[in-house]
Parts: structure tokens; C-alpha cells; sequence
């Protein structure tokens, strides 16, 4: 029985397993930009509902709620390629509610050679209800 010479072998294994495992954390990635993008969207959601709620009339709470939604992307780091924000004062009265929508262009041009999308838009809404004996000016 002859032994048969393993020299290199380990490089040759190197160089085939090298690709896949840069393909696995280029996937757990762009999975990971996504993940984070629409949590940032939930959240700027979440924020410009709350603000807006806060207010006294309905036209301070869709200005309220458009620049809480800005800032809270703006505080998470990334922003947005196209942000809109859409506050719904429409059921602003004692026990009704203020709805707010946030949708975003993220640019991932980053990841975009590695089969995923230069972009991908996030939209979220969040609904928060008004006090039934509040006040409204």
C-alpha cells in the first residue's frame, strides 16, 4: 500500500473554501442592512406618532410628528435616499388617534455586487391613540 503525498492539499482546500465562507458573511450582511433598516423605519415611525400626538392641534402635530421622524433617522446614523413622512391628523379630537407613516429609499449600492439591490423602500405606520378627556385647543 503506497501513502500518497498530502503536500498542499491544505492550500487547495484554502483556496475552495475561501469564496464560500466570504459568500456566508457577505449574506448574514446585507440580511443583517435590511434587518436595520426596517427597524429604523418602525422606529421613525414610532417617533413621529408620539410627537405628533403631543401636540394641541392638528396642524402642530403633522409639523411635530414630519420632524420627529427626520431626527430619528438622522440619530440612527444612515439616512434616508427618499424620505416621506405622512401624518394623519384627520381623527385629532379627544379619544381619537394620530396615524403616522414613514416610507424610505435606503441606498444599499454598497452590497448591490453582491446580488442584493442598490435600494430597497421600507414603509412602517404606527397609530397612537389621543386621550378620551383631553383637551384639544
Amino acid at each position: 500500500m503506497t501513502r500518497r503525498d498530502e503536500r498542499g492539499a491544505m492550500s487547495v482546500e484554502l483556496v475552495v473554501l475561501t469564496p464560500v465562507l466570504v459568500g456566508c458573511i457577505l449574506t448574514v450582511a446585507g440580511g443583517a442592512r435590511f434587518v436595520e433598516a426596517a427597524d429604523q423605519v418602525d422606529a421613525a415611525a414610532a417617533a413621529a406618532a408620539r410627537a405628533a400626538s403631543l401636540e394641541q392641534h392638528a396642524t402642530g402635530a403633522v409639523t411635530a410628528g414630519r420632524t420627529a421622524a427626520h431626527r430619528a433617522l438622522a440619530e440612527r446614523g444612515r439616512s434616508c435616499v427618499d424620505l416621506d413622512v405622512t401624518v394623519d391628523s384627520s381623527a385629532f379630537h379627544s379619544g381619537g388617534h394620530v396615524r403616522a407613516t414613514v416610507t424610505c429609499r435606503a441606498d444599499l449600492s454598497d452590497l448591490a455586487g453582491f446580488g442584493l439591490p442598490g435600494s430597497k423602500s421600507f414603509s412602517a405606520t404606527s397609530v397612537v391613540p389621543l386621550e378620551q378627556h383631553r383637551v384639544i385647543g
